[in-house]
């Protein structure tokens, strides 16, 4: 008996645990654990860091279903449609996130945030309102700053995606993040990491910003705490 006929007798095989979860780095299915151990998260500064990546395989794309291998994603997307049209509207698409891609099927009304968060774990973009109207969920789509959550995924191929955790290594702050550190620009935190996209932003075409530019560049975010001034103190003048 198969390892995949063991687990099947349980519930659940491998193949379509897979499946359902539609997961799939450089062209090859990944589990959740594989994928968890190469997101760059803080850690005890006082204990060794060892940062894990992913390598991308170049040129290889898998049809995550039936595992059949495809030269390009083009003939992948044709492959799939026509092997599996029992999929409905769930397409493919590759999103370059924080200088990887990875391959993933998602449906026709997937949002950017609903893919980052639910698909790749990478929660440091928040969703609150979900209607482009609180900031909290701001990444940067080719350096400019995006609502995430009114973006649709399958829209965002061929984009430079940079979420909140491709900002820092390990426990080594980004220069902006080390200044809303020392400026306490923060209290619950829930927004911060939208305020500092935002401010990324702004600072990638004006590197020493007015304080009326800051509040222009982050007037379309909210703190409920009320902590705008320290925001606006972090991002004046540069970094």
């Amino acid at each position: 008996m198969t390892d995949d006929e063991k687990t099947r007798k349980q519930g659940i095989s491998r193949r379509e645990f897979l499946k359902d979860a539609g997961l799939v780095v450089g062209g090859a299915t990944i589990g959740s654990a594989a994928f968890l151990s190469s997101c760059k998260t803080a850690v005890n500064p006082d204990k060794t860091v060892t940062l894990s990546t992913v390598t991308t395989p170049a040129n290889r794309f898998i049809d995550p279903i039936d595992g059949t291998e495809w030269p390009t994603l083009g003939d992948l997307q044709a492959h799939f449609a026509e092997t599996h049209p029992y999929a409905g509207d769930i397409n493919l698409v590759t999103l370059d996130i924080n200088g990887v891609d990875y391959t993933l099927q998602v449906e026709a009304t997937d949002t950017l945030a609903n893919v980052l968060r639910d698909k790749l774990g990478l929660f440091g973009t928040k969703v609150a309102c979900d209607m482009g109207q609180c900031g909290t969920c701001t990444v940067l789509m080719d350096d400019i700053a995006t609502f995430s959550c009114l973006n649709l995924a399958i829209e965002c191929g061929g984009k430079k995606i940079t979420t909140i955790e491709g900002l820092s290594d390990g426990t080594i702050l980004s220069p902006i993040q080390q200044k809303f550190y020392d400026n306490d620009a923060f209290q619950c935190g829930y927004c911060t990491g939208g305020f500092i996209m935002a401010g990324l932003s702004l600072l990638k075409v004006n590197p020493k910003p007015s304080a009326d530019e800051v509040r222009l560049a982050i007037s379309g975010h909210m703190c409920i705490c009320g902590n705008y001034k320290k925001v606006v103190d972090a991002i004046t003048g540069g970094v």
